[in-house]
C-alpha cells in the first residue's frame, strides 16, 4: 500500500502546472498574495521535471536578497522557504548560509525555527492564518515530544537537509533537556545516528559542535 497519494505522469504535470500558475498569480497580488506565493513557489521545488526545476530555481534566485538579512526579520519565513527550496534543487549553500546568519545566536529566530517546524510537522495542531505564531519565544503552542519524534525521523530521511535538522534538534534539546527521558528508544536511535554524523567530514564545524552537544545531552539523560 502506498504511503502517500500517487499521481501518473500526466496528472503530476497538470498539478505542478496549476501550482506554478498559482505562485505566479499570487506574486502579482500585492501583500494579500505574499503567503500563497511563498508557499506555492516552495512546493514547486518538488517538481522533478528538469525544465520546471530550472524555472523554479530562477524564480527562487530572484528572491535571494531576502537571504542577506541577519536574525529575525518580517521576511524570515520567506528566506527559510527560499533556502530550503534551493537546497532541494541541488544548491545547498543558501541553506547553510541561512542557518548561520538567520538562526544562530538570535533568540527570536531560534524560536521561529522551532515554531515553524512544529507547524510544518504537525506538532502544532491549530491552523495559523499568518506568520505571527513564529514569534512565540515561550515555545508554548506545540508538543515537544511530537516535534522531536518528527525531527529524528526526518534526520534519517533527508540527507540534503542534515545541517538544518541537526541545528533544530540541538535547539530543541537545549530548550527541553528532558526529552531523551520521555523517548528512550528514539533517543538511542538518535545517539547512534549522531555518532555516525560526527565521523562525517562533510558536516560543517558548527554542526559538529552541535552534534557533540546533542550527544552529551543524550548521554546525560539516558535511562
Amino acid at each position: 500500500m502506498a504511503a502517500a497519494p500517487l499521481l501518473g505522469t500526466q496528472e503530476r504535470g497538470v498539478f505542478f502546472t496549476h501550482l506554478w500558475e498559482a505562485a505566479e498569480s499570487a506574486g502579482h497580488s500585492g501583500e494579500g498574495g505574499v503567503l500563497l506565493h511563498r508557499q506555492a513557489l516552495y512546493l514547486t521545488s518538488y517538481d522533478q521535471n528538469p525544465q520546471a526545476s530550472t524555472r523554479t530555481a530562477e524564480a527562487l534566485h530572484d528572491r535571494r536578497g531576502v537571504l542577506a538579512a541577519r536574525g529575525w526579520t518580517p521576511r524570515w519565513a520567506e528566506a527559510r522557504s527560499t533556502a530550503t527550496a534551493l537546497a532541494r534543487l541541488g544548491d545547498p549553500q543558501p541553506l547553510l548560509d541561512f542557518i548561520e546568519r538567520s538562526t544562530v545566536d538570535d533568540d527570536a529566530a531560534e524560536a521561529a525555527n522551532l515554531n515553524y517546524w512544529a507547524y510544518w510537522l504537525g506538532a502544532l495542531a491549530e491552523p495559523q492564518a499568518n506568520d505571527g505564531f513564529m514569534r512565540d519565544r515561550d515555545l508554548s503552542g506545540w508538543e515537544p515530544v511530537a516535534l522531536m519524534r518528527s525531527l529524528v525521523n526526518g534526520l534519517h530521511q533527508a540527507p540534503g537537509y542534515v545541517e538544518l535538522y541537526v541545528h533544530s534538534l540541538w535547539a530543541l534539546l537545549t530548550a527541553h533537556r528532558w526529552l531523551p527521558l520521555a523517548l528512550p528508544d528514539l533517543a538511542a536511535r538518535l545517539a547512534k545516528r549522531t555518532e555516525q554524523l560526527l565521523g562525517d567530514s562533510r558536516i560543517s564545524s558548527r554542526s559538529q559542535r552541535e552534534l557533540s552537544a546533542v550527544h552529551y545531552v543524550l548521554g546525560e539523560n539516558r535511562t
